[in-house]
């Protein structure tokens, strides 16, 4: 049987456990209210009118999160081994719930008999138990979530999927792999929260959907405004979240079919907003450097001075959110602590020891931005894991491996006595993206001390002085290189017109500054006249813009085509009647490196998904995000293999170690002959 831990990516600030989650507000999909609630009108009356102090009565806001919308976009499925699945559902942090239920859609098959149980609990609790004896049936179920507050933010839900068999021996098989569950992705989590119970900034970050609305005066606004609204949109993608805009005036909205995910407004009307950028239009004012939180019609509103957003962006992040602790927040100064060492604590970027019991297979995952540990020309060089376990009656020992990005950097076969165990991971540079994830996965045979007793989970853990060393990073004009730069700053640079459809060219422009690490608290807004070729300093990401003194590159892109140069009489592509297609490539170098991003088409590509761009120089993305990455400049990918290059052991030639001391002694021995002669020369005379 396997354990599998499932956290939604808001858990990786607080737990650092994965994979993402999507939590979609679906504000015409309401549960019952109880008589004394208060239900949010379908649509949004005028904003100077509906803010409210933060005391002011809530209504009960509705939320409905899909298992596709938390990552599950096929059905998840339980069978031997994989018998055990946890999965953690999202809820505001310390309020109370009302109405909560899970609603599973499920089916099973069981080829292989057995009395088989299905039992599903809730923060550890049993909440529904049944036997299944046919051969195929309904497995779903309706369950109710008692509503107490969950300070975690998040309700656990564990799915455990068992079949016995009756057995003539105790070595006979007693493996079920013909028992299958299968939960589609349908099913769904719906509860209320009372919008008023949340008093702080730091509860109602936690609060927002993973699709928060922010609202801005105007489709046209000025670079003040725009420069908050990015700096707010690449803290909420680097909290797994994806925001959508919508204007106080209800003006240039876009249809889903032209912006995708940045227009989901319900039927009965636009959606409210979570987030507020403040200022003339707004419907508030706020003082300036300053994050507040208000109430719209009873529902939080988070409010963001149009001078605060590297402050808000830098309050919210992982190390400062629990610091938010007020309704009306003056924010002088917030930054990253500076690591003056070479090594840095993966509970410093986030990361939670833990421990946790392992049966056949179990995973714990972190995550880190590149941005938090690359600084100084140096970055990711060597991952050190501390472990621990408990010794087991099983003959085989537990195995464990380290994870990044899905590259596999090292294991151990462990030899759990109880005590600290170390794995030494190299990183190599291209395993290295925006965003990295660490996983470290513990595999166990089902081994029973030949048949004299029935294996049970045994306890491991990851321990706290688990760490990353950082080595210096050879510049590169890649991605990997420009997300090294960007740590310590850079320049975001986009064309005036771009301020005058905000709504629709900021979801591209966040998507882009979060894919390739640009720091939402250091670096420089820049926008600049229409066809304008500006000179930047320093790395940049230019959105729709070609700066002055970009060399030519073997890419041509034009309108509807792509051009890519090869030898001297054919070109490597050329692809013409392209849309909807955008293209992003890396130029220059050093101090001088950045990044150009150009539409191919009449139409932009919405980038509904993450980008994760790597050791490429040029990435072409498309509506559901990066569709290739190559590296022009190198490829063959001979700059990964150098690096992987084995060293003279690893390639076999153990053997010559011996010779080569061997050889060593010999040349001592006749040095020390030849000395004894000159000294007894010497003597002679």
């Amino acid at each position: 049987m396997k354990l599998s831990r499932v956290l939604p990516a808001a858990a990786l600030a607080a737990m650092c456990l994965l994979p993402p989650w999507v939590v979609a507000q679906q504000p015409t999909q309401q549960l019952p209210l109880r008589p004394a609630q208060r239900e949010a009108p379908a649509a949004t009356p005028p904003l100077t009118t509906v803010f409210r102090p933060v005391e002011s009565a809530g209504v009960w806001v509705p939320r409905t999160i899909t298992f596709a919308e938390l990552g599950f976009t096929e059905p998840v499925v339980l069978g031997y081994p994989d018998t055990i699945r946890e999965i953690y559902l999202p809820v505001p942090p310390g309020i109370d719930l009302s109405n909560a239920q899970l609603q599973l859609n499920a089916g099973y098959v069981r080829a292989d008999g057995g009395r088989t149980t299905l039992v599903y609990a809730v923060d550890g609790a049993p909440v529904h138990a049944v036997g299944l004896a046919a051969d195929r049936g309904d497995a779903s179920a309706t369950i109710a979530v008692d509503g107490k507050p969950r300070p975690s933010g998040f309700v656990r839900l564990n799915i455990d999927w068992r079949t016995a068999v009756a057995r003539d021996n105790t070595c006979a098989d007693a493996r079920t792999p013909g028992n299958i569950l299968r939960i589609e992705p349908t099913s769904k989590f719906v509860f209320q929260y009372d919008g008023s119970a949340i008093r702080d900034l730091t509860t109602a970050w936690g609060a927002l959907p993973a699709s928060p609305t922010i609202l801005l005066a105007s489709n046209k606004v000025s670079p003040e405004v725009y420069d908050t609204a990015w700096r707010v949109g690449v803290a909420l993608e680097r909290a797994g979240k994806r925001p959508q805009f919508r204007t106080a005036d209800g003006s240039a909205v876009p249809a889903p079919a032209a912006q995708g995910a940045a227009a989901t407004a319900a039927p009965s009307g636009p959606a409210l907003p979570d987030i507020v950028i403040a200022g003339p239009g707004s419907g508030q004012q706020v003082g300036s450097k300053e994050v507040r939180l208000g109430n719209m019609n009873g529902r939080p509103v988070i409010l963001v001075a149009p001078d605060a957003g590297a402050q808000a962006a830098g309050l919210f992040s992982q190390i400062w959110l629990q610091a938010a602790a007020g309704t009306a927040l003056t924010v002088n100064a917030v930054d990253q602590p500076k690591n003056d060492n070479d090594a840095v604590s993966l509970k410093y970027l986030g990361a939670k020891p833990a421990s946790f019991d392992v049966l056949a297979h179990a995973d714990w995952n972190a995550t880190f931005d590149i941005g938090s540990v690359a600084a100084d020309g140096k970055g990711p060089g060597t991952l050190v894991i501390d472990v621990a376990a408990s010794p087991s009656a099983a003959r085989t020992p537990p195995v464990v491996s380290v994870f990044m990005n899905d590259v596999l950097l090292g294991a151990k076969e462990m030899e759990a006595n109880g005590k600290r165990e170390r794995i030494i991971a190299p990183v190599p540079r291209y395993a290295l993206q925006t965003r990295n994830v660490i996983r470290v996965s513990f595999v166990r045979q089902l081994a029973s001390d030949r048949c004299r007793e029935t294996p049970e989970p045994y306890p491991v853990s990851v321990l706290a002085s688990s760490h990353l060393l950082l080595d210096k990073i050879e510049p590169s004009s890649d991605f990997t290189g420009l997300m090294a730069r960007f740590a310590s700053g850079g320049t975001l640079v986009v064309p005036a017109s771009h301020l005058n459809d905000a709504v629709t060219s900021l979801p591209r422009v966040i998507r882009l500054a979060a894919s390739t690490g640009l720091s939402p608290t250091k670096a420089k807004f820049q926008p600049v006249a229409d066809g304008s070729q500006p000179k930047v300093d320093g790395p940049y990401l230019a959105v729709d813009v070609m700066p002055a003194g970009v060399a030519d590159s073997d890419v041509k892109p034009e309108k509807d085509r792509l051009f890519l140069a090869g030898t001297k009489d054919r070109p490597l592509l050329d692809v013409r009647g392209l849309n909807r297609v955008g293209m992003l490539e890396v130029h220059g170098s050093g101090d001088t490196i950045g990044a150009v991003y150009r539409t191919l088409g009449d139409q932009p590509p919405s980038m509904e998904k993450p980008i994760m761009l790597s050791s490429g120089n040029l990435a072409i993305m498309g509506n559901n995000g990066l569709r290739t990455e190559v590296n022009t400049r190198d490829p063959s990918g001979q700059g990964v293999m150098k690096e992987a290059q084995p060293g003279l052991f690893e390639r076999g030639y153990w053997w010559l170690l011996p010779i080569v001391l061997l050889a060593l002694f010999i040349g001592l021995l006749v040095l020390a002959s030849r000395m004894r002669r000159r000294r007894a020369a010497t003597g002679d005379r």
